[in-house]
This record gives structure tokens, C-alpha cells and sequence, in this order.
């Protein structure tokens, strides 16, 4: 079987040959450059060069296909190019001013959001603030051509997507204090920042789609609507300010492509998720098992099986980096053992591999999804 049609059976709750495994790609999936330095030496590959990163915040390294293979990887993903027409300012630690005016300081690994482009605007210049081009051209060319070539060179299962949608960017843009302060006491602001997001969003996912719809098994959002301990604001809020917009959002994906739609979003998700099938999301991830609700495999499935292919559930903050290979070998089947039956679960990380993972657990984690995730699962 291949790589594409072990994702299309798992995507439609059917059972593949083995658990698909999806590493190294995208947003969501990737592996901190500090933690891949480590595994490339483990792995003794030692002629790669000087480490790129393709994500400038989360500094996720471009992982060589040497790796990828070594892991079964099913994946690969289809990014829209740079904008032309901005150079991104990085000085010399690694911070950077982006294109929509959020600047980031190096902050230890990662790069953190300190400057937002629309803190203390009134609503009426929100409303007149002018966002970036969502269809710049340049973003967009050549992305046919070459996604059309990998879907008819290689058999792997294509994903694209977006790292963050109307939540955390919208957030982004306002600054995280102003924003949930807003939500607490005064939404207009937001309202009218939210809808003007989604536009740009429904603008450039539309253009995106144009180019790769055919082609990808997997469309990717991401907001994080859960805390360690619970919601990240009133569920009620949730549903009125951002789950219609979600809905305009995923129908609009749904009309240019048949690929699942799968929403990344860290922390408490259990609490969410009747609402998240309601608007069209037909995966999750990471569903963090250290967070309120996700604890429990067994319930999730019960509950939610089948509604949702359940993506990754591997402890990173915990089991990852501070478990032996033989523990973090041990979750890895425990979680294949009770979510993978009847399809519909796909081994990752748990969110992108931070730094302090130990390469042995990296190792560990997908050696034993490859061997454990063999069906009929035992």
C-alpha cells in the first residue's frame, strides 16, 4: 500500500496496511533546530550543511529526506511561496519583523511576539488598516506545477494549509492583552478585526486551494483554543464570535477540494469538539494528553471515533523529553493500541519536537509506530 492510500483510508476511518506517520513537514508536525542538530548526529549524518529553518518562530528545521525515509514519513507538504515584494528584516539573533508588521524577539529557541501592528487602534483604524495582498501573485507561482509533480512522481499523501487562522491571528495582530481583555469586557473591536481576518483569510485559502486542491489529502488550520486546565475564553463566546466564521471558512475549503480538514489546536480540547464537528473539521491534533479532557484515549475514541481522526496524542511535554526510549516505545503502542482500530489515527510527535528531546526518543517514537502500527492492530 501507499503512502496516499494508507492516508485516504485512514482519513476515511477504513484500516490501512499500518498507522500512517507524519513527521518534519509542516507547522505543526516539525522538529526544533536545536533538537534535529542532535538527531542528525545520531543519526550520523553529518553532511547536510548548515541547518535551514522554515519556520522563523518556532525555528523548525528542514529536515533531509535521508530522515524522512529513515522514518517511513507519509507525508509531504506544499508551502506558498515568500512574498516578493517584502523582504523579511532578520537581524542577527534571529528576531524579524514580518510582512504584516508583528515583530518577534529571540527569546531562548524560539522568537516571541512583542510589537503588534494594531495595538491601541481605535475601531475605525482597524477597519481602515490595510493588510497585505492575499493574492499576490508571487505567493502562488508555480505551486500547480510543482504539486502536480509530486502527486504523479511519488506516492506520498500531500498536505498544505495554514499555521495560524482567525483566533490566534487575529490576536497576533491586536497583541495578545489587548485582545483578551476585549473579549472579556468590549468585543466590538474585535468583531470588526475578526471579520476583516477572515476575509483575508477566505481571500488567500481560495487563491491557495486554486493552485494545490486537487492534489492534497490533507488541508491544515491551526488555533489554539485550549489552555492546560480548560477553554481559552467562555465556550459561549467561542460559539458566537468564532464558531460561525470557522463554518464560512470551512465551507469555502470544501467547495475547492475534497481533502479532510484537520485543526490543530494545543491544550483542553475535549470541550470543543462537538463544535469543531459541527463546522466541518474532520481531524484533531494534537489532542495533548496532559491537558483537561484529553487524558483518557479510551473516551476519546468512544466518544468521538466517529466523528474525528485523531492525530498524534503522544505526550511532547512530558513522555518526549524526560521518559527512556522503552517508556516513550510503551506510549507510543498504548496510544496506537486503543485509538488505531477501525482507522482514522496517524502517529506524529504531538505537536513539533521541542529541544530538549533526547534523539533515542525520537528514534523510539517512530521505529515503534512503524512496527506497532501494523494492522489488525494487537
Amino acid at each position: 500500500m501507499t503512502s496516499r492510500e494508507r492516508m485516504r483510508k485512514t482519513l476515511n476511518h477504513e484500516e490501512p496496511d499500518r498507522v500512517p506517520i507524519d513527521f518534519g513537514q509542516d507547522f505543526h508536525n516539525g522538529i526544533n533546530e536545536v533538537a534535529y542538530a542532535k538527531l542528525l548526529k545520531h543519526l550520523n549524518i553529518n553532511d547536510t550543511g548548515k541547518i535551514q529553518v522554515y519556520d522563523l518562530m518556532q525555528r523548525l528545521a528542514v529536515v533531509d529526506t535521508r530522515v524522512l525515509e529513515r522514518f517511513h514519513v507519509d507525508t509531504r507538504y506544499i508551502f506558498t511561496n515568500p512574498n516578493e515584494n517584502f523582504e523579511v528584516p532578520i537581524e542577527e539573533d534571529g528576531s524579524f519583523e514580518d510582512e504584516w508588521g508583528i515583530y518577534r524577539k529571540r527569546a531562548g529557541y524560539y522568537c516571541e511576539t512583542v510589537r503588534s501592528p494594531l495595538e491601541g487602534m481605535s475601531k475605525k483604524e482597524i477597519i481602515r488598516h490595510r493588510f497585505p495582498d492575499p493574492a499576490e501573485k508571487s505567493r502562488f507561482r508555480g505551486l500547480r506545477e510543482k504539486t502536480k509533480n509530486m502527486y504523479e512522481t511519488t506516492d506520498y499523501a500531500l498536505m498544505a494549509g495554514q499555521a495560524a487562522t482567525i483566533f490566534y491571528f487575529s490576536s497576533e495582530l491586536l497583541g495578545y492583552n489587548e485582545y483578551m481583555l476585549d473579549l472579556a469586557l468590549d468585543t466590538s473591536r474585535i468583531e470588526v478585526l475578526v471579520e476583516k481576518v477572515l476575509e483575508w483569510m477566505i481571500e488567500f485559502t481560495s487563491r491557495y486551494l486554486d493552485e494545490v486542491g486537487e492534489y492534497v489529502e490533507v488541508w491544515w488550520m491551526g488555533d489554539d483554543w485550549g489552555m492546560q486546565t480548560g477553554p481559552i475564553m467562555a465556550p459561549g463566546t467561542f460559539r458566537k464570535m468564532f464558531k460561525p466564521k470557522y463554518r464560512r471558512l470551512i465551507d469555502m475549503v470544501k467547495s475547492k477540494t475534497s481533502a479532510k480538514v484537520c485543526l490543530h489546536t494545543c491544550g483542553s480540547t475535549y470541550w470543543v469538539l462537538n463544535d469543531l464537528a459541527d463546522v466541518g473539521i474532520d481531524a484533531v491534533h494534537p489532542l495533548q494528553p496532559t491537558a483537561h479532557g484529553n487524558e483518557d484515549p479510551v473516551k476519546l475514541k468512544k466518544d468521538f471515533g466517529d466523528k474525528f481522526v485523531f492525530y498524534s496524542n503522544i505526550a511532547n511535554t512530558t513522555i518526549l523529553p524526560r521518559a527512556t526510549p522503552g517508556e516513550v516505545a510503551e506510549e507510543v503502542r498504548k496510544k496506537i493500541s486503543v485509538l488505531a482500530p477501525g482507522g482514522g489515527y496517524i502517529l506524529s510527535g504531538g505537536h513539533n519536537i521541542q529541544p530538549d528531546v533526547p534523539p533515542e526518543n525520537v528514534v523510539a517514537l517512530f521505529d515503534t509506530a512503524y512496527e506497532a502500527g501494523r494492522y489488525p492492530i494487537s
